[in-house]
């Protein structure tokens, strides 16, 4: 074999060494990155974000699992915390962030139920008891459509709804406004959103001390992992269409996302409605804790002037414990309309119609034959790679 030859053939070979490398790298960096998280125990970091984890408990007796199945069959898990009361007709869905649980949610759930809402946490996917991988934002803003759908099919037309997210939670609930939610939908507060997952990403690369090239990287895996690409992946396109009131806080400091990233997104909500609360000193997820006066005069303003019949309860911290089943513990509409949708839970989950549009969003059409809880992809949707 002549020399020339020889030399061809070990081009070849590395020029093979070398793609089968990077798409076995980009795959491991993707699996870091968006592969099923564990969630940071939220009980060794109360001083940092202000969680009270015996709130839970308070209201465990008032607590109930729920769950859907997403366009690509993965089962997704959420807990409902009613009003005892009995106010079944305002509603705070509330999304966590990248790697956290519903747990971590626990002041601003707080602040809800003592205005009277029910508080919904969904457990976002990859994290937890909800199946898949993480969607960052991308993906979670079909879910939360869906979520949105089974709320008021358990509660009926007349619930009113408030969304609330942080970090990626923050990104899902901008996504999922603009892309023409049901009226039942009133407003939707942002806490430290990123502006898309290539401004994230970059932001996360300089963090980590590595090289902006390795985003090639990334997006590789990322299309070949969930069918879409980094740069498609933009969130701000949504906050343009969006005409619901929407409160944002951003914490100064905040270096995972940071403040710019939170600033851009503001910049391109369209709503009529807005506004962007600055927090002095505050780092990724703690303008809540850095400054509580200014968080809860913001928020209670904010859903005061959104949900005129929600009022202040002033009840005891920790209530006397009684059976989720008691006569006292719900009106009969609500009790008869939610332990109907609660039994049917036990099996199978309940099909509810989907509330996207047909109209396109960034090229995106999703479904609107009601078949958002068959297991099937609805069109727009992104297929789920396995």
């Amino acid at each position: 074999m002549q020399g020339w030859m020889i030399a061809l053939i070990v081009i070849a070979a590395v020029i093979v060494v070398v793609a089968l490398s990077f798409v076995i790298g980009a795959l491991v960096f993707v699996h870091n990155v968006v592969g099923r998280r564990k969630a940071k125990d939220s009980e060794s970091i109360p001083e940092k974000y202000g969680v009270d984890e015996e709130w839970f408990d308070d209201w465990e007796y008032c607590t109930q699992k729920i769950s859907i199945t997403a366009y690509d069959g993965c089962k997704l898990a959420g807990t409902l915390i009613k009003q005892p009361e009995g106010q079944p007709r305002l509603v705070a869905i509330c999304c966590h962030g990248y790697g956290s649980c519903y747990r971590a949610l626990q002041p601003q759930a707080e602040m809800f139920f003592d205005r009277g809402f029910d508080v919904f946490l969904p457990t976002m996917r990859g994290h937890e008891g909800s199946e898949g991988k993480v969607g960052m934002a991308w993906i979670d803003r079909f879910d939360l459509l869906r979520w949105i759908d089974k709320i008021i099919a358990m509660y009926g037309e007349t619930v009113e709804i408030a969304l609330y997210g942080i970090s990626m939670g923050g990104s899902t609930v901008i996504a999922a406004a603009g892309m023409e939610p049901p009226p039942q939908v009133k407003c939707v507060i942002d806490d430290c959103g990123f502006s898309s997952q290539y401004d994230q990403c970059r932001a996360s690369l300089k963090n980590a001390g590595l090289p902006q090239c390795f985003i090639h990287l990334y997006n590789t895996g990322l299309k070949l992992v969930h069918g879409y690409s980094l740069y498609d992946a933009d969130i701000m396109p949504f906050a343009a269409k969006m005409s619901v009131p929407a409160l944002f806080f951003h914490g100064e400091k905040d270096k995972f996302v940071p403040f710019a990233l939170g600033q851009k997104l503001f910049d391109a909500c369209s709503s009529a409605n807005k506004k962007f609360v600055a927090v002095a000193d505050a780092e990724h997820a703690c303008s809540y804790i850095r400054d509580r006066e200014t968080y809860g005069r913001e928020f209670t303003e904010f859903i005061a002037a959104n949900f005129p019949d929600s009022k202040f309860i002033d009840r005891p911290k920790k209530p006397k414990t009684a059976s989720v089943t008691d006569e006292s513990s719900e009106t009969g509409e609500q009790k008869e309309k939610i332990e109907q949708t609660a039994a049917a839970e036990d099996n199978t989950d309940v099909a509810v119609p989907s509330t996207v549009s047909e109209k396109e969003c960034d090229g995106v059409s999703p479904q609107t034959d009601g078949s958002s809880d068959t297991g099937s992809p609805a069109q727009g949707e992104p297929e789920q790679k396995e």
